[in-house]
């Protein structure tokens, strides 16, 4: 019953005796006069510290995410794929955390709401900024959770320790909305108004060190993602919010600095356990190859054949001419492509070079999306994705198994993990074992100015034109993929991080990134409906590594579609029989909120199980009803 423990035991006695009990300098009767009174006097706590407890408990992207949750959304969505789709790729599993993560923010929120509450006046007024603050916060996460459960608790959540319920209702997925717009306009009010004699938590705050001015930005763009999200429901009030964030440029995110990216410490490398949402789908890379998008280097890994183990494949395969014996091992002949080669007068190919877009570019191959295509003979001979058996060679008595096409790229989100070099099967092995200290974003100017340019097209009177808000979102996405590779130190991501002759980093630079936004996929032409579908691949692409976010652009849009000559959607089955929600099962009768629960599933229409996809998209959350089915492009 992952999503219903809502209400989750407060912090440890430990942990709360060191964030509301003052220090002591002596053990003086005077000293303990506060706490040897009445009980309930007992904590004064310490708002800053609790705040920064607040970001700590921040976690949209945690190990259950991308092992069970964010697995199946990408797979669903096109995005990464599970190699050769089965018969069985839209029924789900064991599910991660989605569905709950709010709770530990807004514990935190409720702890600090509770303590102002029981100051004075004066010395209450001093912390509306971090109360408003904290709020946008835990609204991140709710609608994280909303999105793929619809109706949960949140008024009423978090509340028995403050004589509130142990069983909570649920609020609507269109309460939620507004009582979320309500918070945040309230949230937004007061960062906007300079107020003085505010207490600020400064370097408690890992995020924006206190800087109001950051917060407010973050605020509006909370709002703004619920204003995409309504736009099938109220298109004229989700418009009336993008007019009302986009008034002011104080409101929008406008670089890295205002960019939600957060490090929770020095010794903090996210998770331990490797996960993978699947290997990189060829649709999607080979539309950012065409148009040299340089973030396809940092969202998906290198193969392993670079100009070394080219040239093991070369020599063992000359090896068994001499020997006049035959071997299954074979360079794909999408990678040979790439390869300048000579042959000598005995037969033997050394590599001279890389052909095509050069490294670091021929490194990378998508697989074909299909429905059980691995045993197809297009695909596994010359132009082989799935015959690993291929990729095995032996040279020197040595054996080696390699890699041909690109991956999800696990460093970019965990810090603890050694990454092994691809050499030749009898040379030297090469590791990175260093760890380092993970790197997340959440809230970012890319995604703010995307949802500015959407509802541009769709109508809303905003300063810029959509052009400008969409060049300012590629551009600044592309920045923010490479600073989360540097600061993430992932595979190859500098000179120091690259051993072969002939490899050359993934990162980039300013050239790179103005090159890509050249092409004429990359910008905006004034074809209404043109224009709208390359928001929502940008928005698409832009999500590769916030996978719920992802399936909610492409489940609201429809967007990649059947037959685009950008991304184009491939019919799996039948586009009504792909999950739009994550399953409920029916809880126990013992349950305390048993009766809560069922008629919240009743009132949204939902039936239990996962083994009926057709269900999983027909009944629908809120949100999303009316909404295009998957593959059939906008429908506003």
């Amino acid at each position: 019953m992952k999503k219903y423990n809502f209400i989750k035991k407060s912090l440890t006695a430990v942990l709360l005796m060191l964030m509301i009990l003052p220090a002591f300098t002596g053990c003086s009767r005077d000293d303990f006069a506060d706490i040897n009174t009445d009980p309930s006097t007992v904590g004064k706590g310490n708002v800053p510290y609790l705040f920064t407890q607040a970001i700590m408990n921040f976690e949209p992207s945690d190990y259950l995410l991308w092992f069970y949750d964010g697995k199946y959304t990408s797979n669903f969505v096109q995005a990464f794929i599970p190699g050769s789709y089965s018969d069985k790729f839209n029924i789900m599993g064991e599910l991660g955390g989605v569905g709950s993560q709010f709770v530990s923010v807004l514990n935190i929120k409720r702890d600090v709401d509770n303590i102002v509450s029981h100051m004075d006046a004066t010395e209450a007024a001093k912390y509306q900024n971090i109360q408003a603050m904290l709020s946008p916060l835990s609204i991140y996460l709710g609608i994280f959770d909303s999105d793929m459960f619809g109706s949960m608790p949140y008024s009423e959540a978090c509340m028995n320790r403050y004589g509130g319920t142990l069983t909570p209702k649920y609020d609507t997925m269109d309460q939620l909305y507004d009582e979320w717009l309500t918070e945040l306009d309230n949230d937004i009010k007061i960062l906007s108004s300079n107020l003085s004699d505010q207490i600020t938590p400064s370097s408690n705050d890992i995020v924006y060190g206190g800087d109001v001015s950051k917060w407010l930005k973050f605020a509006n763009g909370v709002k703004l993602k619920i204003a995409v999200r309504l736009l099938h429901q109220d298109k004229a009030r989700a418009l009336k919010i993008a007019e009302e964030v986009g008034a002011s440029d104080s409101n929008i995110m406008s670089g890295s600095s205002d960019d939600f990216v957060y490090n929770k410490g020095s010794q903090d490398y996210h998770f331990g356990n490797a996960v993978s949402l699947g290997v990189t789908s060829k649709n999607v890379l080979d539309f950012m190859m065409k148009n040299e998008d340089p973030r396809l280097r940092i969202m998906f890994t290198k193969n392993d054949f670079n100009s070394e183990v080219v040239q093991a494949f070369f020599d063992a395969q000359y090896q068994a001419q001499k020997a006049g014996t035959t071997i299954l091992s074979a360079i794909p002949k999408y990678i040979m492509d790439n390869i300048d080669y000579t042959v000598d007068t005995d037969g033997k190919k050394t590599f001279k070079a890389w052909k095509g877009m050069g490294e670091p570019w021929v490194r990378f191959y998508g697989t074909p999306v299909g429905m059980n295509i691995s045993d197809n003979p297009d695909y596994t001979g010359d132009d082989n994705y799935f015959n690993s058996n291929k990729w095995k060679v032996t040279l020197n008595s040595k054996t080696k198994t390699y890699g041909a096409t690109s991956s999800f790229n696990q460093e970019m989100v965990r810090g603890q993990i050694d990454f092994t070099y691809p050499t030749k099967p009898d040379g030297v092995t090469k590791q990175d074992t260093k760890d380092c200290p993970w790197y997340g974003m959440a809230l970012s100017t890319a995604e703010i100015n995307l949802y500015l340019a959407e509802m541009k097209l769709l109508g809303a009177n905003l300063p810029k034109t959509a052009s400008q808000y969409f060049n300012t979102a590629i551009q600044t996405s592309a920045e923010e993929y490479n600073n989360l590779a540097v600061l993430n130190q992932i595979p190859y991501c500098d000179a120091d991080h690259c051993y072969d002759v002939n490899e050359k980093p993934i990162t980039y630079g300013s050239s790179e990134i103005t090159a890509m936004m050249a092409n004429t996929d990359y910008q905006l032409t004034g074809s209404a409906s043109d224009d709208l579908e390359k928001v929502y691949i940008q928005q698409f692409l832009h999500f590769m590594y916030q996978p719920v976010d992802q399936f909610v652009s492409v489940r609201r849009s429809g967007i990649p579609k059947v037959g685009s000559s950008l991304i184009p959607w491939v019919n799996l089955t039948q586009n009504t029989n792909i999950p739009r929600r994550m399953y409920v099962t029916e809880p126990q009768l013992t349950d305390k909120m048993y009766d809560i629960l069922i008629n919240a599933y009743s009132a949204e229409g939902f039936s239990f199980g996962r083994d009926d996809p057709s269900k999983l998209n027909s009944e629908r959350v809120w949100a999303d009803k009316g909404a295009p089915n998957f593959g059939e492009g906008p429908n506003f």
